[in-house]
């Protein structure tokens, strides 16, 4: 077992000491929330439960309340449950537009149905979530709740123009991936510090600590669909490149190749052949692209480590510590 692997299983270990209790209260809401008398509905909702991967964002929430109150409250726990289930909605809506196959290795819900399930579905745990939130009572976190998924539809949007336009700019990249993902992440630790009745101060700091986070696990995510294979990811492999999506290692490709190479890399991209990954990561410029991309997401980590400073010393912050630098080491 390798020192990654240890680390791996020991974050586990910790988080399922610390939060197995606050995690199965999360689970326990989405199931009642979810429950329907219709026997297709709760097919569909039994099916896409399924998707459960890390449940990062519950956990960041929980985290900074603990964090900062030394409890977790129903309050919290209901709003973990509120985002979790916008990530849902997300994936469900972005297996349709990406026309994936396979989400944790099993059918995606336009795969297993078809894609008006998908999207009614998809608009169904939004509503919910929205429900969830308001069940609280906190208006600014339905506000919240709100301006954040906004942002995330909106990231979808631009990632559309970026495609459409073949877009080389990583000012387009950083503001698609900083609304698609570091929103909901940013979301989850202010919701967590504001449920904890944390100062302005840490408020902000866990905001932008979950945001740069979020950045770091895109740019991951990223050179994992160009790197690794599906039965590694659970996720269709090379999703991006069958999409026509630059991500940040291809663009840093692009820009560190000499014209000769661009143009090599260019014809690569637009070839459909089943070894495109393969001829793609032979390339040497594609190499160094990696290296780059894994470079500014180590910097991003290290940025929201730092964020971590406004947080008393505790066990929920030296998890928080660990997970920021498991965002980037992952291999899945």
């Amino acid at each position: 077992m390798n020192t990654e692997t240890i680390q791996t299983a020991d974050l586990k270990t910790q988080l399922a000491n610390l939060l197995s209790g606050d995690l199965a209260a999360v689970n326990a809401i989405l199931r009642r929330r979810l429950r329907s008398s219709s026997d297709f509905v709760s097919d569909i909702t039994e099916h896409v439960s399924r998707f459960q991967g890390k449940q990062i964002r519950p956990i960041l929430l929980l985290l900074f309340e603990r964090a900062i109150a030394g409890h977790s409250s129903e309050c919290g726990k209901t709003l973990a449950a509120a985002v979790e289930m916008i990530h849902t909605a997300t994936l469900v809506h972005d297996d349709v537009i990406d026309e994936a196959e396979t989400r944790r290795h099993v059918a995606t819900v336009h795969r297993r149905w078809n894609t008006e399930t998908s999207v009614l579905l998809g608009d169904y745990l939004f509503s919910k979530s929205f429900h969830m939130a308001a069940s609280t009572g906190d208006a600014e976190a339905c506000r919240l709740i709100g301006l954040a998924t906004d942002r995330t539809c909106e990231g979808e949007l631009n990632q559309t123009a970026a495609r459409l336009q073949r877009s080389k700019s990583e000012f387009d990249y950083f503001r698609i991936i900083r609304d698609k993902t570091g929103q909901l992440f940013g979301l989850s630790c202010l919701l967590g510090a504001r449920s904890a009745d944390g100062s302005l101060q840490q408020q902000r700091a866990a905001r932008r600590f979950g945001i740069r986070l979020g950045l770091a696990f895109q740019i991951a995510d990223d050179i994992l669909d160009l790197t690794e294979t599906a039965s590694s990811t659970g996720k269709d492999e090379g999703n991006d490149l069958q999409n026509g999506r630059l991500t940040l290692p291809l663009l840093r490709a692009f820009r560190n190749a000499s014209e000769d190479e661009a143009d090599e890399l260019q014809a690569v991209l637009e070839n459909d052949a089943d070894d495109r990954r393969t001829a793609l990561n032979a390339a040497p410029c594609v190499q160094q692209g990696i290296r780059s991309a894994q470079q500014t997401a180590l910097e991003l980590v290290q940025r929201a480590k730092n964020d971590l400073a406004f947080l008393p010393d505790s066990a929920e912050r030296s998890l928080l510590h660990l997970i920021a630098g498991f965002a980037v080491q992952r291999q899945h």
